[in-house]
């Protein structure tokens, strides 16, 4: 049923709101005119049940276009169809209580014509709102290739490149926010190199890449840093959180099948990382220095 949560475009569409006032008014008030109320045993409960039910269903479209569209050509073509349904579904439900005289036979044209018309209008407004959908998924493609090619996007991994990881933790830093960095470092993708090759490298690096979305937040940010080292940033996230999800990343990455086109054996790598909670008085380069110093350090063990 329609949530009525989402009322802000109601105030772009006062006129269609008129409108479908009108349309109830002038059919309960035509209805009440012409005709007599019908005897307690002539009256289904049935067809109250059936036909209210249109009419509430019917009202509750309109609203929901006008709740959910701006103002329009298609909002404009459903609401008026839905216009007219609503007239005809209004005086067939008032028909259940009402009995109209024997020589009143346009009544049922009116009741009839307008559903008629109705639904031959909001045809012509799906097939504009078709129409319109195309074009909005068309942009949004061409949007996306756009972006896709952007000068930020790292053609292997399709991440962002740091720079952008940089600007994003200087906006966080400009709202006094706090978040936690990390740099993920593939342990001796040199010799993985060496022995597989860099077109498997970088097809490597590329299902890195996709595990890390995976493994993040909607929010969070993943980054190709520099050659195997991916750069994270976890907005609003604790320290025990952060440990969690770094390790978890780490995990995933070590337990990562990966298979050179040439040999079915399966090939395993590990990671190691760095992480720390920057605040918003400390300068980034200061905290990057610090992170990749401590990357350099000989390994106690394998990550």
């Amino acid at each position: 049923m329609f949530s009525f949560t989402n009322t802000t475009q109601f105030r772009h569409h006062t006129w269609w709101l008129a409108f479908t006032v009108s349309i109830v008014a002038i059919a309960i008030s035509l209805a009440l005119f012409l005709g007599n109320p019908k005897q307690s045993a002539d009256i289904s409960g049935l067809d109250i049940v059936g036909e209210g039910s249109i009419v509430l269903l019917t009202l509750a479209w309109i609203l929901a276009a006008l709740a959910s569209r701006p103002p329009g050509k298609v909002t404009s073509l459903l609401v008026f169809g839905l216009g007219f349904f609503l007239f005809s579904a209004t005086l067939d439900f008032l028909d259940e209580f009402l009995r109209y005289p024997d020589d009143a036979h346009w009544i049922s044209m009116i009741e009839s014509y307008p559903a008629a018309v109705g639904m031959v209008v909001m045809t012509a407004a799906l097939y504009q709102w078709h129409l319109e959908q195309r074009a909005l998924n068309l942009q949004l493609r061409r949007r996306e290739w756009d972006y896709r090619d952007h000068d930020k996007i790292d053609p292997i991994t399709q991440l962002y490149r740091a720079e952008y990881w940089k600007e994003q933790i200087q906006k966080l830093q400009q709202f006094n926010k706090s978040a936690v960095l990390a740099i993920i470092d593939i342990n001796n993708f040199s010799l993985f190199n060496q022995q597989y090759g860099y077109t498997e490298g970088d097809r490597y690096l590329h299902e890195i890449a996709q595990l890390l979305v995976m493994n993040l937040r909607q929010h969070d940010l993943a980054c190709r840093y520099a050659g195997d080292r991916f750069a994270i940033l976890l907005p609003d996230v604790s320290p025990t959180q952060a440990d969690i999800i770094i390790d978890e990343i780490k995990a995933s990455i070590q337990h990562l099948a990966f298979r050179h086109q040439l040999n079915t054996n399966a090939i395993y790598t590990s990671a190691r990382s760095t992480h720390v909670t920057l605040l918003p008085n400390q300068t980034l380069s200061t905290v990057l220095n610090a992170m990749l110093t401590e990357l350099e350090r000989p390994q106690k063990s394998a990550a």
